[in-house]
């Protein structure tokens, strides 16, 4: 694998990181809470700095390398080893239903399969009926139809009849009755009455 050419070490970080600005990726470790920079939130890469040390080198016209460790500062009384931990970031190239809920995109490719999988014939595995929560979070993310492209084809048992199933159904109606007795009550505390 290209990102592992020349990297004979165990460690499961790479030791080339591909960046191409304006790429999209997903923070994979707590970097500032404070400025929202934590595990699973998604940005897009503008920029990165290089330590001056070590030109790049063009390989062609839009493609420079840089060789070198990681830019860093070692004060004189540190007596640390140096170890590659890599960037607090990943390339986001795909995003699960459950990564991407809440959000809107102006393109998506979506696989609107199962995760699991069954033999038939016992020969060949087939991916399972898309859950119908999944399907909905993913037709529902993108702005337009027209930016939906689908990575596969479309299965009628995928969409047709593809149903919540009736013990989720029921579950979701008893939280809303739950939650509007809690309302009635707390408003009951206040003196007012829910409208």
């Amino acid at each position: 694998m290209m990102l592992r050419q020349g990297d004979d070490s165990a460690i499961p970080v790479p030791a080339v990181f591909m960046f191409v600005a304006g790429m999209a990726v997903v923070v994979n470790h707590n970097t500032h809470q404070g400025l929202k920079l934590v595990d699973g939130a998604g940005y897009r890469a503008v920029e990165v700095i290089l330590d001056k040390a070590y030109p790049g080198h063009r390989v062609s016209a839009d493609m420079t390398i840089h060789f070198g460790p990681p830019a860093g500062q070692k004060r004189p009384w540190q007596q640390n080893d140096v170890t590659r931990k890599g960037l607090p970031c990943t390339a986001a190239f795909a995003c699960t239903d459950y990564k991407v809920q809440g959000g809107t995109f102006e393109r998506v490719a979506l696989e609107l399969r199962g995760t699991r999988t069954t033999i038939v014939n016992g020969r060949r595995a087939v991916p399972s009926q898309c859950d119908p929560c999944s399907l909905y979070v993913q037709l529902s993310r993108c702005r337009t139809l027209d930016g939906i492209v689908l990575v596969s084809r479309v299965r009628e048992r995928d969409l047709v009849g593809n149903r919540v199933p009736e013990e989720m159904t029921a579950a979701q109606a008893r939280l809303e009755r739950l939650s509007e007795g809690t309302l009635q009550e707390a408003l009951s505390w206040l003196g007012h009455d829910l409208v």
